[in-house]
Order: structure tokens, then C-alpha cells, then sequence
């Protein structure tokens, strides 16, 4: 197993997640998954592992990303891209099932590459992801979609013209192709963004309740343990239970990725000769909070923007800000307080203090301990204590 930081696992860098696998697979026998994890859990190498193993579920699989696409018809091609490179499938059974579908082409010429059309005018982006949709009952086996990074391309969908009324005509297109296709195919929808966030902050939480979800943590402390000693005995590394026991302390949430982070940074340290002990843990943990290490931790606040927006985000930052003053946390006296400081109306201030907990939890910034609401990630906590709190 290698240290990977930043990028999706596959194969031998894949580890465990065999409890989260069988109870997705349980899941997709019935229902379409709506996995909610926060950012750099490992969703996108979940979902892949899932994809990979699709086979001995009775599903053919495809997994795609909605990350870069600029519209709705680019998120039809980027499907259609998914399925047609799909292994072991007759692309003229599929393209046989198209045109049946869509009559009016002239042509339809499909291939590793995505969907190629020559026609006068082209179809509607529904139509065509209809068509496709339905193509696939035609063909044998059931079939999973994994959708990745959804909630980015909503947001920005949103900032088009009609951006909202586009937004929803997109998410009520694909809950209707999840129920009147339900049979043939399953969806699991994701993103690093909380698709269910994105609705309901926009009133379209009708567009994604037929979706069972699903949430995605930390690895467990066992899980953890065994994960950083798979790594050390992957590089030769002679890492003591003592050594690993402080790094998930210190850490105080073992996310995958800055598990990674810190692994790596000690073996460096130790090919360069110093003594792999928890004073040097706790030295490399100074050294993560020093500038040139910012980016392992500037999207957590980016991402309040990206998905809030104005004001709930600095409304947010604000609340994070006061958590962040104690290891511990703060109460949510303290919190009731401070956002009282921007929002003067008793009831709404209490309505902006419930959604913005739900989420701050949710998305991984808080965890709700003691009746005080403190961090997760200790290391986030001292990012934010020196970079973003006034």
C-alpha cells in the first residue's frame, strides 16, 4: 500500500471500508444512495471500489463526475461517455436501442470518447438522457450510475441565467429517471458539498427524499491503528502502537487523507534520520499549521462560501470561530450569543443557529459532545484558532 495524498486509492492503496461496502450493497438491492460525506473522507475512492466490484453484485457499473461540466446537456455527454465505456458492453445493441428511442437523428454514432450525433437540430438534453436511461433496460443486467461531485455543478448551474429554475429542472429530470427506470438501474449520488444541503437550502428537498442516504465518517480508532501500520509495513517503517495511538489522539478525527499527511511527513523525517517517536509527531503537527501548509486546510473555509453563501457563511465562520476558542468547544449559550452579535431577532436568529449546527455537523466542521459543540479535527481546530479567528 502506498501513500496517496489528494488523489482517489484503487486496488492495494484501497483500505477497508468492508462494513460501509456491505451495507451500500444491501442498500442497492432496493434503493438509490445518496452518500453524504464531508470533504477528503474517501467518497470518490469509495465509490470507485464499489464500481470495481460491481460484477459480483449483478450490476454493471460506471462511475462519472459532474465536477467539470458547464450545463446540463455536457452532464448528459459526460453519462453517455460513462456507459459507452463500459466494459464488455455491445455498443450496437445500445445505439440500436438509441435511435429506436430517438427517431428524429439522422444519425448517432457512439464510442469511447462519449456520443457523437449528426442531426438538423439536437435533441433536448432530456430527451437524449431519457433515451439513454431507458436504453439500458433494454440491455441485460442491472445497472449502477455513481454520480460524483453533483452538488458542484448545481452551484454552479446556479450562477447562470435562470440558475435556480434550471437547478430544479435538472434535479426533478433526474428524479424521475431514477423512479420510472427504478428496476434497471440504481444511482448513487455524491459530492463534497451536501447535495441534500444544496436542496434544501433552496427549497428542493422534494427532489432528492427518494434517495436513501447514506453518511461517510472517519475510519474508527481500531480501523485507524490498522491503516497506519499497513502503511509502515508497507514502507519498512518500524512504527510503534504507542506512535500510531498519538497520531489518532492528536489528530482527534482519522480522516483518511490527513492520516496520509502525517504518515508521509514522518516517513520523510525518519529517511532524513530523526527518531520516529511522539515528540516528533507532535513536531510535525507544528509544522502542518505553518503557511506553506495552508492548503491542506483553506478549502474547509472556502467550501462555507462555495455552499452557503452570503451572509450564512460568515454567520458560520463566526460561530466556528468561538468553537474554536476551546479545545473543549462551546456551549450553545455561547453560540445563541455570539450570533447574536449579527442577527438581532430573537426567532430568527434561533432558525439560522439550528440550520447552520445541522450542517457544521453534517459536513464535518462539529461534533456535538457534552452539550458543548466542539471540532472534530483537532488540527482543523488549530488552523482556525490561528488563520481565521479574529
Amino acid at each position: 500500500m502506498r501513500t496517496v495524498i489528494g488523489s482517489p486509492v484503487e486496488g492495494d492503496d484501497f483500505f477497508d471500508r468492508e462494513s460501509e461496502r456491505r451495507r451500500m450493497w444491501r442498500r442497492l438491492e432496493t434503493d438509490s444512495l445518496l452518500l453524504l460525506a464531508p470533504r477528503r473522507i474517501g467518497k470518490t475512492s469509495l465509490m470507485r471500489a464499489l464500481c470495481a466490484e460491481g460484477a459480483d453484485h449483478g450490476f454493471q457499473a460506471v462511475n462519472l463526475s459532474f465536477a467539470a461540466c458547464n450545463d446540463e446537456m455536457h452532464c448528459v455527454r459526460e453519462l453517455a461517455k460513462a456507459i459507452t465505456s463500459a466494459r464488455g458492453l455491445d455498443l450496437s445493441a445500445l445505439q440500436g436501442a438509441l435511435k429506436g428511442l430517438l427517431p428524429d437523428l439522422k444519425s448517432l454514432k457512439l464510442g469511447p470518447l462519449g456520443i457523437e450525433l449528426a442531426t438538423g437540430e439536437s435533441p433536448d438534453w432530456r430527451d437524449l438522457g431519457e433515451a439513454l436511461t431507458r436504453s439500458l433496460g433494454s440491455l441485460d443486467g442491472r445497472w449502477l450510475i455513481a454520480v460524483d461531485e453533483v452538488p458542484v455543478f448545481l452551484l454552479h448551474l446556479l450562477k447562470q441565467d435562470d440558475g435556480l429554475a434550471r437547478v430544479r429542472g435538472f434535479l426533478y429530470w433526474l428524479r424521475t429517471l431514477r423512479q420510472d427506470h427504478h428496476a434497471q438501474v440504481r444511482w448513487i449520488l455524491a459530492g463534497s458539498i451536501g447535495l441534500d444541503t444544496v436542496a434544501a437550502r433552496h427549497g428542493l428537498g422534494d427532489t432528492v427524499n427518494d434517495l436513501k442516504p447514506i453518511p461517510l465518517g472517519a475510519f474508527e480508532q481500531e480501523t485507524a491503528e490498522r491503516f497506519l501500520q499497513a502503511l509502515a509495513e508497507s514502507y519498512d517503517l518500524d512504527m510503534t502502537a504507542e506512535v500510531c495511538r498519538h497520531i489518532i489522539a492528536q489528530l482527534g478525527w482519522p480522516v483518511p487523507y490527513y492520516l496520509q499527511i502525517l504518515f508521509g511527513e514522518l516517513y520523510d523525517r525518519v529517511e532524513d534520520g530523526e527518531r520516529l517517536d511522539t515528540d516528533l509527531v507532535e513536531q510535525i503537527f507544528d509544522d502542518l499549521l505553518k503557511p506553506a501548509h495552508k492548503g491542506y486546510f483553506d478549502y474547509w473555509r472556502q467550501r462555507l462560501t462555495e455552499e452557503l453563501g452570503q451572509p450564512d457563511d460568515g454567520h458560520a465562520i463566526h460561530l466556528l470561530s468561538h468553537c474554536a476558542r476551546d479545545p473543549s468547544g462551546a456551549s450553545r449559550t455561547i453560540l445563541e450569543q455570539a450570533l447574536a452579535e449579527r442577527i438581532a431577532e430573537p426567532d430568527s436568529r434561533e432558525t439560522c443557529l439550528r440550520y447552520l449546527l445541522d450542517i457544521l455537523e453534517s459536513d464535518g466542521y462539529l461534533v456535538q459532545l457534552d452539550g458543548r459543540w466542539r471540532f472534530r479535527l483537532e488540527l482543523l481546530r488549530r488552523y482556525w484558532l490561528q488563520r481565521v479567528a479574529p
